[in-house]
């Protein structure tokens, strides 16, 4: 009898664990894409684990992996094919790359494309392998040319670049420190012997493209002081126009005006290789505002030689510093780039400080309210009692949405609207299914505890806190947590009754985040919705002991 129990109980271990990947298998899916890039999203394939950052000594380099994810016949025949198609074409590669493995990504980058713009019936023919390639690299000699092939080799061609330095003043004043148009003040390298700075006035957005090999140093510095047409007092933005190379090394600017010095609170990290705009500035009013923090923080560091004494106090230094980071840096800074992307986008520390507030104004509230008039109803003889409490029952068949409107227009009669008082204060009138609860919880309590304290001089007060509290804690931390989990995730509330987005909690400010980011922003969408979801599974994890403990307990006394 025992040995054929065995099978059984594994088989329910069996489809335990299954159902527990099942629930786990979102959630980590979640967590993965919450690291990953925009182009790791949109690649084919769907792959669970982000894709490893990989950071170089040298730039400018190539990008070895970028046309990995391809499959289709005849695939290494005619990636060689295609690549000499390509070298056909006159193009020629930047002597500081590595030639051999340009040209086998700019193969494997024709295929792919040659895949999308080639007929299906030129890849399934029904003649011999040799006719079908050779059909196949006659169809494509038409579709490759000098274009295609630059557009490939851009794909993959990853070089730091440097655009126009621009600052603005209070007043929006916009000066322009370096425009690489005409020959304005340029940066100064101050490590030549790690980097060069090659210069491009031709391009449709002319910049200077940074050349660097971290084995002669781990750190390049460009710097430059400049001549303000407005009091550095003035200052407000600092932006720099940057295309960064995908090496996830790390840019730190330091500030120096005033005879003092100014550093960012952290680095700009040279993910993806798109242009994009830099932004610094002092703290200010802006930090406190909802708008998205498009800028970085510059804090005030001591004093600075450099501007000590200037007379008219114009004077600005920037110093930005490139550093290298090893692979576990690289890990790091791709690991929190997103998350540091969405607290910059929405206040998320407002919204959390908002939820937090709902959450503890309700499970007091909750708490002490139900459980008095569950008090009531269990253990105190009153008129009308019985009555009373089918009364109670009957309004749990009510759905939530036929008093949706009648309690707007009461909270909005008493001058509520647009505050947080309609969000937690309706808890101080009890819930009907915690108030059942409690009370039958509360009748398997026996009667002889109440009686000896009445004895003792208890009144009804001290013996509800002194007496029954402390023994229905199991069913108070379940109903707890079924209102945490409540507020925590509500979002028709503050829809209907908040406007203002100071007032926004999580719920509804995540809403507001995937409204300002768009819907291609898979990545941050999932960032923000794993920083809503983990405390959750925090509170379920070290509470489930008493969350079960209160529902079985409650089962079973009533």
């Amino acid at each position: 009898m025992e040995s054929k129990s065995v099978p059984f109980k594994a088989f329910i271990y069996t489809l335990l664990v299954l159902g527990a990947a099942g629930f786990t298998l979102p959630f980590v899916w979640m967590a993965m894409t919450s690291v990953k890039v925009d182009r790791e999203i949109m690649s084919e394939g769907l792959d669970l684990m982000p894709m490893q950052p990989r950071p170089k000594h040298r730039s400018p380099h190539v990008d070895d992996h970028y046309f990995d994810e391809i499959s289709g016949p005849f695939q290494e025949q005619l990636i060689k094919k295609f690549r000499a198609l390509a070298e056909a074409t006159g193009f020629e590669l930047p002597a500081e790359i590595n030639g051999e493995i340009a040209w086998q990504q700019i193969g494997r980058g024709l295929y792919k494309k040659m895949k999308q713009r080639l007929k299906r019936g030129v890849w399934e023919s029904n003649k011999s392998a040799d006719e079908r390639v050779a059909g196949i690299v006659a169809a494509a000699r038409e579709k490759i040319d000098r274009g295609l092939v630059d557009a490939t080799f851009g794909a993959i061609y990853r070089e730091l670049r440097l655009g126009r330095l621009q600052v603005l003043s209070q007043a929006n004043k916009e000066q322009v420190l370096v425009d690489y148009r005409d020959q304005r003040v340029r940066l100064t390298n101050k490590t030549p012997g790690v980097a060069q700075l090659k210069e491009n006035v031709t391009a449709a957005r002319p910049y200077a493209a940074v050349h660097y090999d971290f084995r002669q140093g781990e750190r390049l510095v460009l710097t430059q002081t400049f001549e303000l047409d407005f009091p550095t007092e003035n200052l407000y933005r600092i932006q720099l126009y940057v295309r960064p190379d995908d090496t996830w090394h790390e840019l730190w600017l330091t500030v120096e005006k005033g005879g003092r010095v100014y550093r960012a609170e952290r680095a700009v990290v040279l993910a993806n290789f798109e242009w994009t705009q830099l932004t610094w500035q002092e703290p200010s009013l802006d930090d406190t505002s909802t708008k998205i923090k498009t800028w970085i923080l510059l804090h005030e560091d001591g004093a600075s030689p450099a501007t000590q004494g200037d007379a008219k106090a114009k004077r600005l230094k920037l110093t930005f510093e490139f550093r290298q980071v090893g692979s576990t840096g690289a890990w790091v800074n791709k690991l929190e780039h997103n998350y540091i992307r969405v607290f910059d986008t929405i206040p998320l520390w407002r919204y959390l400080h908002v939820s937090v507030f709902l959450v503890i104004a309700n499970i007091v509230l909750t708490l002490i309210f139900s459980s008095l008039v569950a008090y009531a109803f269990a253990r105190l003889r009153w008129p009308g009692r019985e009555f009373c409490f089918i009364l109670l029952l009957t309004t749990m068949m009510i759905p939530p949405q036929v008093t949706m409107i009648p309690h707007f227009l009461i909270w909005k009669w008493l001058g509520a609207y647009n505050t947080l008082t309609p969000l937690f204060l309706p808890a101080a009138f009890g819930n009907a299914f915690f108030i059942f609860l409690l009370r039958q919880f509360m009748l398997g309590i026996p009667r002889d505890l109440e009686d000896a304290a009445r004895v003792d001089g208890c009144g009804s007060l001290r013996i509800y806190w002194h007496i029954i509290l402390p023994l229905i804690k199991p069913s108070l931390a379940a109903i707890a947590i079924f209102t945490f989990m409540g507020t925590w995730n509500d979002f028709i509330g503050p829809l209907i009754y908040i406007s203002d987005q100071r007032l926004y909690p999580l719920s509804l400010g995540l809403y507001a985040f995937a409204v300002q980011v768009g819907q291609n922003q898979f990545a941050l969408t999932m960032a923000a919705s794993l920083i809503m979801t983990v405390p959750v599974i925090i509170v379920f994890f070290f509470a489930q002991k008493y969350f079960i403990q209160g529902v079985t307990l409650t089962g079973m006394k009533g």
